[in-house]
Protein backbone atom coordinates (compact mmCIF):
# COMPACT_ATOMS: atom_id res chain seq x y z
CA UNK A 1 0.00 0.00 0.00
CA UNK A 2 1.47 3.34 -1.00
CA UNK A 3 1.65 6.23 1.50
CA UNK A 4 -1.08 8.13 -0.36
CA UNK A 5 -3.62 5.30 -0.06
CA UNK A 6 -3.04 4.62 3.63
CA UNK A 7 -6.19 5.26 5.68
CA UNK A 8 -5.99 7.88 8.45
CA UNK A 9 -4.38 6.50 11.61
CA UNK A 10 -7.25 7.68 13.82
CA UNK A 11 -9.55 5.38 11.83
CA UNK A 12 -7.20 2.58 10.81
CA UNK A 13 -6.18 1.79 14.42
CA UNK A 14 -9.76 0.69 15.14
CA UNK A 15 -10.01 -1.74 12.22
CA UNK A 16 -10.73 -5.36 13.27
CA UNK A 17 -7.30 -6.56 12.08
CA UNK A 18 -5.51 -3.86 14.06
CA UNK A 19 -7.57 -4.48 17.20
CA UNK A 20 -6.74 -8.19 16.94
CA UNK A 21 -3.05 -7.29 16.90
CA UNK A 22 -3.53 -5.08 19.94
CA UNK A 23 -5.31 -7.88 21.79
CA UNK A 24 -2.41 -10.22 21.03
CA UNK A 25 0.17 -7.63 22.10
CA UNK A 26 -1.73 -6.84 25.30
CA UNK A 27 -2.07 -10.53 26.18
CA UNK A 28 1.64 -11.07 25.61
CA UNK A 29 2.56 -7.99 27.66
CA UNK A 30 0.30 -9.26 30.44
CA UNK A 31 2.15 -12.58 30.47
CA UNK A 32 5.52 -10.81 30.60
CA UNK A 33 4.27 -8.64 33.46
CA UNK A 34 3.01 -11.70 35.36
CA UNK A 35 6.44 -13.31 35.09
CA UNK A 36 8.11 -10.11 36.23
CA UNK A 37 5.62 -9.80 39.09
CA UNK A 38 6.30 -13.42 40.06
CA UNK A 39 9.98 -12.65 40.37
CA UNK A 40 9.17 -9.64 42.53
CA UNK A 41 6.85 -11.67 44.78
CA UNK A 42 9.37 -14.50 45.32
CA UNK A 43 12.20 -12.04 45.91
CA UNK A 44 10.09 -9.96 48.29
CA UNK A 45 8.97 -12.99 50.31
CA UNK A 46 12.60 -14.04 50.75
CA UNK A 47 13.57 -10.48 51.64
CA UNK A 48 10.82 -10.28 54.26
CA UNK A 49 12.03 -13.64 55.51
CA UNK A 50 15.31 -11.92 56.27
CA UNK A 51 13.48 -9.73 58.76
CA UNK A 52 11.96 -12.79 60.41
CA UNK A 53 15.34 -14.50 60.47
CA UNK A 54 16.91 -11.69 62.44
CA UNK A 55 14.48 -12.30 65.29
CA UNK A 56 14.11 -16.09 64.87
CA UNK A 57 17.69 -17.39 64.74
CA UNK A 58 16.69 -20.96 63.86
CA UNK A 59 15.43 -19.71 60.48
CA UNK A 60 18.59 -17.83 59.57
CA UNK A 61 20.50 -20.58 57.78
CA UNK A 62 17.57 -21.97 55.72
CA UNK A 63 16.52 -18.48 54.63
CA UNK A 64 20.05 -17.54 53.65
CA UNK A 65 20.43 -20.72 51.61
CA UNK A 66 17.07 -20.29 49.87
CA UNK A 67 17.83 -16.63 49.15
CA UNK A 68 21.20 -17.54 47.64
CA UNK A 69 19.65 -20.29 45.49
CA UNK A 70 16.96 -17.93 44.21
CA UNK A 71 19.58 -15.31 43.34
CA UNK A 72 21.45 -17.91 41.29
CA UNK A 73 18.24 -19.12 39.61
CA UNK A 74 17.30 -15.56 38.72
CA UNK A 75 20.76 -14.73 37.37
CA UNK A 76 21.08 -17.95 35.35
CA UNK A 77 17.64 -18.61 33.91
CA UNK A 78 14.63 -16.79 35.29
CA UNK A 79 15.57 -13.38 33.94
CA UNK A 80 16.26 -14.85 30.49
CA UNK A 81 12.84 -16.50 30.42
CA UNK A 82 11.18 -13.20 31.24
CA UNK A 83 13.21 -11.33 28.62
CA UNK A 84 12.03 -13.82 25.99
CA UNK A 85 8.47 -12.86 26.88
CA UNK A 86 9.41 -9.18 26.64
CA UNK A 87 10.74 -9.88 23.15
CA UNK A 88 7.56 -11.54 21.92
CA UNK A 89 5.40 -8.73 23.29
CA UNK A 90 7.70 -6.14 21.69
CA UNK A 91 7.49 -7.81 18.27
CA UNK A 92 3.71 -7.86 18.43
CA UNK A 93 3.67 -4.16 19.27
CA UNK A 94 6.13 -3.52 16.45
CA UNK A 95 3.87 -5.37 14.03
CA UNK A 96 0.94 -3.18 15.07
CA UNK A 97 2.94 0.03 14.73
CA UNK A 98 4.55 -0.73 11.37
CA UNK A 99 1.23 -1.75 9.81
CA UNK A 100 -0.54 1.27 11.27
CA UNK A 101 2.17 3.73 10.25
CA UNK A 102 2.87 2.13 6.87
CA UNK A 103 6.57 1.70 7.72
CA UNK A 104 8.75 -1.13 6.37
CA UNK A 105 9.83 -3.96 8.66
CA UNK A 106 13.50 -3.74 9.70
CA UNK A 107 14.74 -7.21 8.72
CA UNK A 108 18.28 -6.31 9.84
CA UNK A 109 17.19 -5.66 13.41
CA UNK A 110 14.63 -8.50 13.57
CA UNK A 111 14.37 -11.14 10.86
CA UNK A 112 10.59 -11.49 10.97
CA UNK A 113 7.54 -10.67 13.02
CA UNK A 114 5.03 -13.02 14.68
CA UNK A 115 3.11 -15.40 12.44
CA UNK A 116 -0.60 -15.04 11.74
CA UNK A 117 -1.47 -18.16 13.76
CA UNK A 118 0.50 -16.87 16.77
CA UNK A 119 -1.30 -13.53 16.59
CA UNK A 120 -4.66 -15.30 16.44
CA UNK A 121 -3.79 -17.59 19.36
CA UNK A 122 -2.58 -14.80 21.60
CA UNK A 123 -5.51 -12.54 20.72
CA UNK A 124 -7.87 -15.17 22.14
CA UNK A 125 -6.03 -14.92 25.47
CA UNK A 126 -6.87 -11.24 25.89
CA UNK A 127 -9.11 -10.79 28.95
CA UNK A 128 -9.50 -7.03 29.07
CA UNK A 129 -12.34 -4.84 27.91
CA UNK A 130 -12.70 -4.60 24.10
CA UNK A 131 -13.33 -0.86 24.34
CA UNK A 132 -10.07 -0.31 26.23
CA UNK A 133 -8.03 -0.87 23.06
CA UNK A 134 -10.01 1.46 20.82
CA UNK A 135 -8.37 4.78 19.94
CA UNK A 136 -5.04 3.41 21.15
CA UNK A 137 -3.18 6.51 19.98
CA UNK A 138 -4.85 9.65 21.28
CA UNK A 139 -3.98 11.98 18.42
CA UNK A 140 -5.70 14.42 16.10
CA UNK A 141 -6.48 13.59 12.49
CA UNK A 142 -3.27 14.98 11.00
CA UNK A 143 -1.89 14.67 7.45
CA UNK A 144 0.85 12.16 6.77
CA UNK A 145 3.65 12.08 7.97
CA UNK A 146 2.59 14.30 10.90
CA UNK A 147 0.17 11.60 12.10
CA UNK A 148 3.05 9.10 12.33
CA UNK A 149 5.16 11.69 14.15
CA UNK A 150 2.34 12.36 16.61
CA UNK A 151 2.05 8.68 17.53
CA UNK A 152 5.80 8.31 17.95
CA UNK A 153 6.09 11.45 20.05
CA UNK A 154 3.36 10.07 22.27
CA UNK A 155 5.24 6.78 22.61
CA UNK A 156 8.56 8.50 23.29
CA UNK A 157 7.33 11.21 25.65
CA UNK A 158 4.74 9.29 27.62
CA UNK A 159 6.95 6.21 27.84
CA UNK A 160 9.95 8.20 29.03
CA UNK A 161 7.98 9.96 31.73
CA UNK A 162 6.38 6.86 33.22
CA UNK A 163 9.62 4.84 33.05
CA UNK A 164 11.66 7.60 34.67
CA UNK A 165 9.07 7.77 37.42
CA UNK A 166 9.11 3.99 37.87
CA UNK A 167 12.92 3.90 37.94
CA UNK A 168 12.84 6.45 40.76
CA UNK A 169 10.28 4.36 42.62
CA UNK A 170 12.46 1.24 42.33
CA UNK A 171 15.59 3.13 43.35
CA UNK A 172 13.86 4.49 46.44
CA UNK A 173 12.78 1.00 47.43
CA UNK A 174 16.31 -0.35 47.06
CA UNK A 175 17.80 2.47 49.11
CA UNK A 176 15.22 2.06 51.89
CA UNK A 177 15.75 -1.70 52.04
CA UNK A 178 19.53 -1.38 52.24
CA UNK A 179 19.23 1.36 54.87
CA UNK A 180 16.85 -0.81 56.89
CA UNK A 181 19.44 -3.60 56.94
CA UNK A 182 22.06 -1.23 58.28
CA UNK A 183 19.64 0.12 60.90
CA UNK A 184 18.66 -3.37 62.09
CA UNK A 185 22.31 -4.35 62.31
CA UNK A 186 23.20 -1.28 64.38
CA UNK A 187 20.22 -1.58 66.73
CA UNK A 188 20.92 -5.27 67.35
CA UNK A 189 24.70 -4.78 67.48
CA UNK A 190 25.17 -7.44 64.85
CA UNK A 191 28.60 -8.10 63.31
CA UNK A 192 28.96 -7.07 59.68
CA UNK A 193 29.16 -10.68 58.53
CA UNK A 194 25.86 -11.46 60.28
CA UNK A 195 24.16 -8.48 58.65
CA UNK A 196 25.39 -9.59 55.24
CA UNK A 197 24.41 -13.23 55.73
CA UNK A 198 21.11 -12.72 57.50
CA UNK A 199 19.75 -9.64 55.76
CA UNK A 200 21.33 -9.09 52.39
CA UNK A 201 21.92 -12.67 51.20
CA UNK A 202 18.24 -13.71 51.60
CA UNK A 203 17.22 -10.53 49.74
CA UNK A 204 19.92 -10.81 47.08
CA UNK A 205 17.39 -11.85 44.43
CA UNK A 206 15.28 -8.78 45.14
CA UNK A 207 18.32 -6.52 45.02
CA UNK A 208 19.50 -7.99 41.70
CA UNK A 209 16.01 -7.65 40.23
CA UNK A 210 15.74 -4.07 41.46
CA UNK A 211 19.12 -3.06 40.05
CA UNK A 212 18.34 -4.73 36.69
CA UNK A 213 14.98 -2.97 36.52
CA UNK A 214 16.39 0.42 37.46
CA UNK A 215 19.23 0.25 34.93
CA UNK A 216 16.98 -0.98 32.13
CA UNK A 217 14.44 1.78 32.76
CA UNK A 218 17.15 4.45 32.87
CA UNK A 219 18.67 3.18 29.60
CA UNK A 220 15.23 3.24 28.01
CA UNK A 221 14.57 6.80 29.18
CA UNK A 222 17.91 8.04 27.82
CA UNK A 223 17.40 6.43 24.40
CA UNK A 224 13.82 7.64 24.04
CA UNK A 225 14.55 11.18 25.17
CA UNK A 226 17.35 11.45 22.62
CA UNK A 227 15.06 10.16 19.86
CA UNK A 228 12.22 12.48 20.92
CA UNK A 229 14.43 15.58 20.73
CA UNK A 230 15.77 14.58 17.31
CA UNK A 231 12.26 13.91 15.99
CA UNK A 232 10.88 17.18 17.36
CA UNK A 233 13.71 19.21 15.84
CA UNK A 234 13.35 17.58 12.41
CA UNK A 235 9.56 17.92 12.48
CA UNK A 236 9.75 21.64 13.21
CA UNK A 237 12.25 22.10 10.38
CA UNK A 238 10.01 20.14 8.02
CA UNK A 239 6.96 22.22 8.98
CA UNK A 240 8.81 25.56 8.66
CA UNK A 241 9.96 24.55 5.19
CA UNK A 242 6.32 24.17 4.16
CA UNK A 243 5.94 20.41 4.65
CA UNK A 244 6.94 19.78 1.06
CA UNK A 245 5.87 16.45 -0.42
CA UNK A 246 9.40 15.94 -1.74
CA UNK A 247 10.69 15.86 1.85
CA UNK A 248 8.01 13.52 3.20
CA UNK A 249 10.07 10.43 2.33
CA UNK A 250 12.91 11.77 4.47
CA UNK A 251 10.54 12.24 7.41
CA UNK A 252 9.28 8.68 7.04
CA UNK A 253 12.86 7.43 6.89
CA UNK A 254 13.51 9.21 10.18
CA UNK A 255 10.30 7.70 11.55
CA UNK A 256 11.67 4.25 10.75
CA UNK A 257 14.83 5.07 12.71
CA UNK A 258 12.74 6.28 15.63
CA UNK A 259 10.74 3.06 15.45
CA UNK A 260 14.02 1.14 15.75
CA UNK A 261 14.69 2.94 19.04
CA UNK A 262 11.23 2.07 20.31
CA UNK A 263 11.65 -1.57 19.33
CA UNK A 264 15.11 -1.93 20.85
CA UNK A 265 13.96 -0.47 24.16
CA UNK A 266 10.88 -2.72 24.19
CA UNK A 267 12.82 -5.91 23.50
CA UNK A 268 14.40 -6.16 26.95
CA UNK A 269 11.92 -4.42 29.24
CA UNK A 270 8.20 -4.90 29.76
CA UNK A 271 5.81 -2.05 30.31
CA UNK A 272 5.63 -0.73 33.84
CA UNK A 273 2.99 -2.45 36.02
CA UNK A 274 -0.57 -1.46 35.18
CA UNK A 275 -1.30 -0.27 38.72
CA UNK A 276 1.63 2.15 38.49
CA UNK A 277 0.69 3.35 35.00
CA UNK A 278 -2.96 3.90 35.97
CA UNK A 279 -1.95 5.80 39.09
CA UNK A 280 -0.81 8.75 36.94
CA UNK A 281 -2.95 8.15 33.86
CA UNK A 282 -5.28 11.14 34.09
CA UNK A 283 -2.58 13.76 34.67
CA UNK A 284 -0.27 12.29 32.03
CA UNK A 285 -3.12 12.13 29.50
CA UNK A 286 -3.90 15.81 30.06
CA UNK A 287 -0.25 16.80 29.62
CA UNK A 288 0.19 14.87 26.40
CA UNK A 289 -3.13 16.09 25.02
CA UNK A 290 -1.63 19.56 25.35
CA UNK A 291 1.47 18.38 23.49
CA UNK A 292 -0.72 17.01 20.69
CA UNK A 293 -2.56 20.35 20.50
CA UNK A 294 0.78 22.10 20.07
CA UNK A 295 1.72 19.74 17.25
CA UNK A 296 -1.67 20.39 15.64
CA UNK A 297 -1.02 24.15 15.73
CA UNK A 298 2.41 23.60 14.18
CA UNK A 299 0.85 21.68 11.31
CA UNK A 300 -1.89 24.27 10.81
CA UNK A 301 0.35 27.35 10.94
CA UNK A 302 3.95 26.10 10.81
CA UNK A 303 5.80 29.43 10.71
CA UNK A 304 3.74 31.13 13.42
CA UNK A 305 3.58 28.14 15.74
CA UNK A 306 7.30 27.48 15.49
CA UNK A 307 8.14 31.06 16.38
CA UNK A 308 6.07 31.10 19.56
CA UNK A 309 8.34 28.94 21.67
Amino acid sequence: MSPRTLPPIVEHQNDPEMLRLLRAASASHARAQRLASGHVVVSTVLAVGAVVGVFVPVALTPLSLVGLVWAVVYAVGASTWTKNEFRRAALLQETFDTRLFGLPWNHVLVSRGPSADEISRLARHYRGSPTRLRDYYEIQDLPRPFDVVACQLQNLGWGSRIRRRYAGFVRTGLVLWCAAGVLVGVLNRMPLTDVLMHWYVPSLGLLLLGVDTYQAQQDTVAAREHARKALLTRTEQYARAGALEAQAAGMLSLARQVQDVLLQTRLTQARVPNWFFNRFLDTDRADFAAAMDELGRLVATPTTASGQG
